[in-house]
């Protein structure tokens, strides 16, 4: 096995790459209004494509899967 060090100008990359998760947790902290924002229209968005035909077709047809899986491994637990 071999264990590779990078520096980046004297600082190890494990810290230059904590330093930046502890800068974008800060980012979210001090932007919540504009995050909540974002997931809303993300939320939107993605409710939108949910209703689309195909998509709604697909998920009928998945349903019916489990639930003939379901009824069937019901049945034969029921049988034994």
């Amino acid at each position: 096995m071999v264990k590779i060090n990078i520096n980046i100008e004297g600082e190890n990359l494990e810290e230059i790459i904590q330093d930046l998760f502890v800068v974008g947790i800060e980012l979210l902290k001090t932007n919540k209004k504009e995050i909540d924002e974002l997931i809303r229209i993300l939320s939107d968005e993605t409710m939108e494509i949910l209703m689309e035909r195909k998509i709604i077709e697909k998920g009928a047809q998945l349903y019916k899967k489990i639930n003939t899986e379901i009824n069937w491994a019901y049945k034969k637990d029921k049988n034994k």
